[in-house]
């Protein structure tokens, strides 16, 4: 409450009830001493329940100039509790902070969130993103965190990674987005954020329940594997693969989407930009092409297979150490010099914080410095350590031996031609 205080917040959860849990705990009269402290906020929530005209007229009392209002409301809102109904098209640089309450599974949805008060006109010179992090129980449950990450780095891998999502490194995006953002071209936040949004499996998925609703299950369950079929589009010259394989643990499948230009050869694997190269009517005339397809198949095999070898490339290959790695490090030392300790217990617990080690290792390492910090117990903070260093060990050989993707896993579902 310190630090935000007299500041406007945006609350973001997945859902309904969580914002009116979080509504009624702010704002009820059991947290008066908070809300003493905090400077009695205004707090207002949004959810799917609230009628298009109520959420306008929030929105304006919240961010009179992002909304286009331009005209402090008579009774302003410094906290606004949402679902993801604001995670697009709100214009809401007022705020300058977000807190992620919980974490969505797919981080397009955070940096949606976070674009809301992160845009052009904006009158803070710096925002504040907060993201609140799952339980250690709940982590070790679901792994939400370790699978973000590995999502924000696929999408890292395309080209679409403009801005931190969980305080990762952030690659720079093209000259010419740059060069826009700094001539202030309001349109080109909109672009980039549509063209995240492709990342995304929402608009496939939306379309196959679409497509399942009409009755169209019977018909999809009878397709054999390795049909094709082929299509006309201006300006297109090139074949649609949808491949599937094992995953490597043996649980579940992998899906592979590619698109190869049959001139140059440049292979597409963005699922949104095929979809729409390959849709079609119900009716449309069926064209074959004279395309080579079994050399083109081969190509799109290989490029398959050499995105596999780079990720476990990337995957195998150190990355740099979280500071809280080096902070434990350094009490560690402390504690050894104390004499306070179990040194070899202690020594054994430095190689384990040299090593580099996954997102959910690092926020319960800061779990052990945090209860550390408060109690100054040596013995305990080495024990803690040491069993998180002990469950490291265990956990690295299974990870080892997983079964590589080879060229026999590749299991052809359909092809296109797309000619014009």
């Amino acid at each position: 409450a310190g630090e935000l205080k007299g500041q406007k917040v945006l609350i973001f959860s997945c859902y309904r009830d969580t914002t009116r849990y979080l509504h009624r705990r702010l704002a009820g009269k059991e947290n008066e001493e908070w809300l003493e402290s905090a400077g009695r906020p205004a707090i207002r929530r949004i959810d799917s329940g609230n009628h298009p005209a109520d959420r306008a007229r929030t929105l304006a009392q919240f961010a009179p100039i992002g909304s286009g209002d331009g005209v402090q409301a008579q009774d302003p809102i410094d906290i606004l509790i949402s679902t993801d109904v604001l995670s697009e098209g709100q214009n809401l640089q007022d705020c300058g902070s977000i807190v992620n309450y919980d974490l969505t599974w797919n981080p397009i949805r955070l940096v949606q969130r976070n674009g809301r008060i992160d845009r052009i006109g904006s009158p803070h010179d710096r925002i504040g993103v907060y993201n609140m992090f799952p339980e250690v129980e709940l982590e070790n449950l679901l792994h939400l965190i370790e699978r973000l990450m590995s999502k924000i780095s696929t999408i890292d891998d395309q080209g679409l990674h403009d801005s931190s999502v969980l305080g990762e490194v952030v690659h720079p995006r093209t000259y010419n987005t740059l060069r826009r953002i700094r001539a202030e071209d309001g349109e080109v936040l909109d672009e980039e954020e549509a063209r995240a949004e492709l990342a995304g499996p929402e608009t496939l998925l939306r379309q196959l329940k679409d497509l399942l609703n009409r009755g169209g299950s019977g018909s999809l369950a009878l397709l054999p594997n390795g049909i094709h079929s082929g299509l006309r589009r201006e300006k297109c010259a090139g074949l649609f693969y949808y491949f599937q394989a094992p995953r490597s643990n043996g649980v579940g499948r992998r899906h592979f989407w590619r698109y190869i230009d049959a001139r140059s050869h440049e292979i597409g694997e963005n699922r949104y930009e095929i979809a729409g190269i390959i849709a079609c009517l119900p009716d449309e005339p069926r064209c074959i092409a004279a395309h080579d397809v079994f050399a083109l198949q081969d190509r799109v095999i290989e490029h398959i297979l050499s995105a596999e070898r780079q990720a476990e490339a990337r995957a195998a290959a150190p990355t740099a150490v979280d500071p809280i790695q080096q902070t434990v490090a350094e009490e560690l030392k402390d504690a050894i010099r104390r004499r306070s300790v179990d040194r070899e217990a202690a020594k054994a617990s430095l190689g384990f914080l040299a090593q580099p080690m996954g997102p959910s290792l690092h926020v319960r390492l800061r779990d052990v410095f945090r209860r550390w910090s408060d109690s100054y117990d040596d013995a305990a903070f080495v024990a803690e350590v040491s069993a998180l260093a002990d469950e490291f060990r265990k956990d690295r050989p299974a990870m080892s031996h997983a079964k590589r993707l080879e060229r026999s896993d590749l299991n052809l579902i359909c092809f296109e031609y797309v000619s014009a």
